[in-house]
This record gives C-alpha cells, structure tokens and sequence, in this order.
C-alpha cells in the first residue's frame, strides 16, 4: 500500500527507487496496530493524510535524505560556536524583542486578549464577518488547547513585521529617492 506509487511511476523514477526496504513503522501500520487490523484493511482513504511514511515506503532511495540532513545539521553544530562571535550580537536585539512579546502573551489572559484581538480586526478591517471569523478561530483554539501555540506564533509575526517595517520603509523611501540604488 504506497499512496505515491503512481506518483513514482509517471515520473519514470521506479528504476531509481530500487527495492524496497523495511523501514519505520509506516502510517497505516500505525493504524492497523492502534485499530487492531492487519496493514491490509488500512485503505488509502483511512489516512488522515498523505503521508510522507507512505513516501518513503514507495521510494527507499528517500529515507537516504535523513543522513544528508543529519550530516548537514552535524556541520552546522560543529561550526556553530565559531559563528557566536558574530552572529550573537546580530540575534541578540531579536531575541530580546521575542522574549518580551512572547512574555507579554504568556502574561494576558485569554478572555482579555480574544477580545483586543477582535477589536483589532474590527478597527482594520471594518467588518463584522471577518471579525466573528477571528473570534471563533481563538475561541476554538482556546478549546483544543492551542491557544498558546496560536499566539505565541502571533508574536513572532508581530516581531518579523516590526522589524520589516523598521528595515523596509526606509530602505523603501531610499530607493524612490535614487535611480541607482534602486537599480542595484
């Protein structure tokens, strides 16, 4: 049961592939061992997704991408404290702006926060629909006890614009103002 075996065939990669191996557990034996079947009552449909298990079943050759990926990341740890010197005093200032919306989340209540969202959303976007739409994606993010997650990513977002806006308006207004600078 492979769900990107056509996928491998149309794209003439099968001879490239080779055999194929026993690897981790896939997916659908996942399943099967959770819902107490064998592998072959696992359909393609029963998948939440398509799975990248699923992937790695068809293609052997892909599974290899870990050690490349492994490799790669043992390099970078192993150059990782000479890069310090210079890197730290150019990640520090955003590491501090982080940390402070990040613990200005932490610290507001959801049942303060929800609704400085909405009103937010309301005052940009002048609509009612959009708003209600906010309030129920918190609300239910809230209920499945994500809501951390959702505004701790909302932070960072907040943080990446600011800097945008600091780095981009000027560099903006710059390039309207010379012809060479904007060229190069």
């Amino acid at each position: 049961m492979a769900f990107y075996d056509p996928l491998i065939d149309s794209l003439g990669l099968t001879s490239h592939c080779g055999a194929k191996t026993d690897g981790p557990m896939t997916m659908a034996q996942l399943l099967a061992k959770a819902k107490g079947v064998s592998e072959d009552q696992i359909t393609d449909e029963s998948l939440p997704f398509p799975s990248l298990d699923n992937l790695h079943a068809a293609c052997s050759v892909i599974p290899q991408t870990r050690d490349l990926t492994q490799g790669l990341e043992e390099g970078f740890l192993s150059i990782k404290n000479s890069l310090k010197i210079v890197l730290d005093p150019l990640t520090e200032p955003l590491s501090w702006a982080l940390d402070a919306t990040l613990s200005l989340v932490h610290l507001s209540p959801w049942w303060i926060t929800i609704p400085l969202l909405v009103l937010s959303v309301l005052w940009v976007s002048r609509s009612v629909t959009v708003s209600v739409l906010v309030a129920t994606v918190f609300l239910f993010f809230a209920f499945i006890d994500h809501f951390d997650y959702a505004m701790e990513t909302l932070a960072i977002i907040f943080v990446c614009t600011i800097i945008c806006v600091v780095f981009g308006v000027p560099l903006g207004i710059a390039m309207s103002k010379s012809d060479r600078l904007q060229k190069w």
